[in-house]
């Protein structure tokens, strides 16, 4: 409620609660206070703030707690905002509070800490437990809360002993903010000037002339953005294109109309290119939210924005929630990307929520890609969403020639062996058919041309792991149902999905012979065989172990950019929006890895990926050239992506996912079940399976099909054993019912643990 007596407010608090809390309004705060505000209350025996997100004249429960302050003197979260928090909550079953904590920047999830300080004296009646925790504090002297000493004193009877010792006078509980710069309102936040500059006009496009396809595009862009409203446009261009030229046009267009926008990048440290020409046409009124943010970088980014003083958002996912006053546009750059998609805490896709919110507020939304999502594809056959295409590069510049190599019988003939024992003493390393003849050619004439390669493989590591060659023992990862990867820089075997790491060592642990092999081959082993054949060449590696630093990967970028690297070695990170004019040639080693996952979106992921990588080639005024290796040349994704034919991947991905009654054809929820024990983890998934299939709600066999329960193709990841269920349903409010009697069935407080995914992506 908005007006009338405002006694009572709900507040959303960052825990996982799954509904606001209820507390009384004092009489001095009703006339000020108002919805979206933050607020300090009380819960439990902590103080934390919260989100009013709602007025009461009255409640039913009798006793009820008060505000204890207001900490801003202004919303921090606007009516749409908290809409999306609401949406959010109720379509991935997540609870509220959840959400919000999701939303907020750590530096305004206020709340109080309960610290312990030990008093001195002698304390005989203390019992064992008590010393220990005297001992522990006395260690700190005063700097142990309540919620460290529970990790390091794990004990069940902890709350107990604490009061014993608080009664006979040996602990004093004081109670602290974690946010001292959070109780200062606005006033710290905004105390930096802003540096609008010539901000307020902008730059200009510079002289670019749009292509026809471009010219129609804005002309239905711009046609939407006048009248105003959602409406959902899908950007389907080719690699180069030039979609970033259609975004920054769109903006340019709301910000005319006093409006603000929001683009989301799948990773932003990884496209400088785009925020400098963001800054050209935006100068000093853009603003930047990411994870890599400090929290007082992201503190001072989320009041900036707030305040009005930026005329543009660029973010990773999370950015969707931007607290972006007068919103007149969303755009999601490379819309198919996985990593829109949020695996851990909340598990929303914030390409959905950018539709979503789009909706919530009236406003346009542009998807692009040059390899939309099928779904995507399907919303605009379904007329759900308008699709606008570019079909030709800018400044009419050709396509990338692209050709396969057939690597089974290039093993035979072209491929080598090497056995390198000198870099690894007492183990080989077998490289067998790295580079094909066709590809070690092709790169030696661009090198010799002054031009740039990328080599693609998406397996980092010098070796995938290391095998005794007299038992067969393979080292693997204890904590994960991984094989550990041999990284011969650091000298280590390395689990990619943990970070569990251990040196190498020189005799096998199964029968103590030097017999251990290193097999199959990853980046490092591209970069250093690479380095065999063309010393000559400036070389460098891009994948997560070698942009660990904090600007590292920006800094390979800009190196990239400059012309200082002849052959770039990377990961996927290399495909994601980098547009350097140099590069002519891309080669893709094992092109079909990713097509043996057991996923049903495998051959979706390995064409989007490969057509990316293979549109870095030919962005400059020199043609590109792009050999792909690959054991599967008959797989139609692979045939596809030579031919740059998105429409007939889709026509043949669309008929596969129909015949399956995969998505968008159903709607999937996974429930993945994780625990310490094996054992526990599959007889709970098992007792799960059957409860919900004998559930009798109205119909509900006929709509929803039940898959598993089944170990997880990872079934050990951290220590922890999962097992997982997929629900299939023709609808989402089928589904999403069963999910509901799921999660009511699965209390929290097990040891083996449930989690919901609606619309999951990673099915590993």
């Amino acid at each position: 409620m908005q007006g009338g007596e405002r006694s009572f407010a709900q507040v959303v608090v960052p825990s996982p609660l799954n509904e606001p809390l209820t507390y009384a309004i004092p009489p001095a705060l009703r006339k000020s206070l108002r919805i979206g505000m933050r607020v300090l209350v009380p819960l439990g025996k902590r103080k934390v703030a919260g989100i009013v997100s709602d007025f009461l004249a009255q409640t039913p429960r009798q006793q009820i707690k008060e505000i204890l302050a207001v900490l801003d003197d202004r919303p921090v979260l606007d009516s749409s905002l908290l809409k999306l928090i609401d949406w959010a909550s109720h379509y991935y079953l997540a609870p509220v509070g959840e959400v919000l904590a999701t939303i907020l920047p750590p530096a305004l999830r206020v709340h109080s800490l309960r610290v312990l300080a030990a008093k001195p004296g002698a304390f005989p009646e203390a019992g064992e437990l008590e010393r220990k925790i005297l001992e522990q504090v006395r260690r700190r002297k005063g700097r142990l809360t309540i919620r460290s000493l529970a990790r390091i004193v794990p004990e069940k009877r902890l709350n107990r002993a604490l009061e014993r010792l608080s009664a006979m006078g040996a602990l004093e509980i004081k109670e602290r903010m974690s946010s001292r710069k959070s109780m200062g309102g606005l006033e710290s936040a905004l105390a930096t000037p802003p540096a609008d500059g010539a901000g307020q006009h902008g730059g200009s496009p510079q002289g670019f002339t749009l292509t026809p396809e471009q010219e129609q595009a804005m002309a239905l862009l711009g046609a939407r953005i006048e009248a105003g409203g959602f409406e959902t446009f899908l950007l389907c261009g080719v690699t180069g294109s030039g979609k970033t030229e259609v975004y920054l046009r769109s903006m340019e267009l709301v910000r005319r109309a006093n409006q603000k926008s929001l683009i989301l990048a799948p990773e932003i440290s990884l496209t400088p290119q785009l925020l400098d020409r963001l800054d050209e046409r935006f100068p000093s009124r853009v603003g930047v939210l990411h994870s890599a943010l400090t929290p007082s970088e992201r503190w001072d980014q989320w009041w900036r924005i707030l305040d009005g003083r930026v005329d543009v958002v660029i973010g990773a996912r999370s950015a969707v929630f931007a607290p972006l006053p007068h919103l007149g546009l969303i755009i999601v750059d490379e819309e198919h990307d996985s990593s829109y998609k949020q695996e851990e805490g909340l598990r929303y896709h914030a390409r959905d929520l950018a539709v979503v919110r789009g909706k919530l507020i009236g406003c346009p939304v542009i998807l692009g890609s040059a390899t939309p999502a099928v779904e995507s594809f399907e919303n605009c056959r379904q007329r759900r969403y308008r699709l606008l295409e570019l079909s030709q590069r800018v400044e009419q510049r050709p396509l990338p020639s692209e050709e396969m190599v057939d690597m089974r019988g290039e093993t035979r003939d072209g491929g080598r062996r090497t056995e390198d024992r000198e870099r690894v003493p007492g183990r080989r390393s077998s490289v067998v058919g790295l580079f094909s003849s066709r590809l070690k050619e092709a790169l030696q004439v661009n090198l010799a041309r002054g031009r740039q390669s990328l080599i693609f493989l998406n397996r980092r590591g010098f070796a995938n792991f290391l095998q005794c060659r007299k038992c067969g023992y393979v080292r693997r990862c204890p904590h994960c149902s991984v094989s550990l990867t041999l990284h011969l820089r650091e000298h280590g075997l390395y689990c990619h999905h943990c970070g569990f790491r251990e040196l190498v060592r020189d005799l096998c642990p199964g029968c103590g012979n030097p017999s251990l092999t290193a097999l199959g081959f990853g980046t490092e082993t591209v970069e250093q065989e690479i380095s065999r054949l063309m010393p000559e060449a400036r070389i460098a590696r891009m994948d997560r172990d070698t942009t660990t630093k904090r600007g590292s990967q920006e800094r390979l970028v800009r190196r990239w950019q400059k012309g200082e690297i002849d052959i770039l070695v990377g990961t996927q990170m290399i495909t994601k929006g980098h547009d350097v004019a140099g590069v002519t040639l891309v080669g893709v080693i094992l092109a079909d890895l990713s097509l043996n996952l057991p996923d049903f979106r495998a051959a979706e992921k390995t064409f989007q990926l490969l057509t990316q990588v293979a549109g870095r080639a030919g962005r400059g005024q020199e043609p590109g050239q792009v050999i792909i290796q690959t054991f599967a040349p008959d797989h139609y994704a692979l045939r596809y992506v030579t031919s740059h034919d998105y429409k007939g991947f889709f026509a043949s991905e669309i008929e596969f996912r129909r015949a399956l009654n995969y998505p968008p054809f159903r709607r999937l929820v996974g429930l993945r079940l994780e625990g310490p024990s094996p054992q526990d983890a599959k007889a709970k998934a098992q007792l799960l399976g059957d409860a919900l299939r004998q559930h009798d709600g109205p119909g509900i066999h006929e709509r929803v099909e039940i898959l598993g329960p089944a170990p997880a193709p990872i079934e050990k990841l951290r220590s922890r054993y999962r097992w997982q269920i997929l629900l299939k349903g023709e609808n989402s409010p089928s589904v999403l019912g069963l999910a509901k009697r799921a999660r009511a069935l699965f209390p929290r407080s097990h040891k083996t643990r449930l989690f919901i995914d609606v619309d999951p992506y990673n099915m590993l």
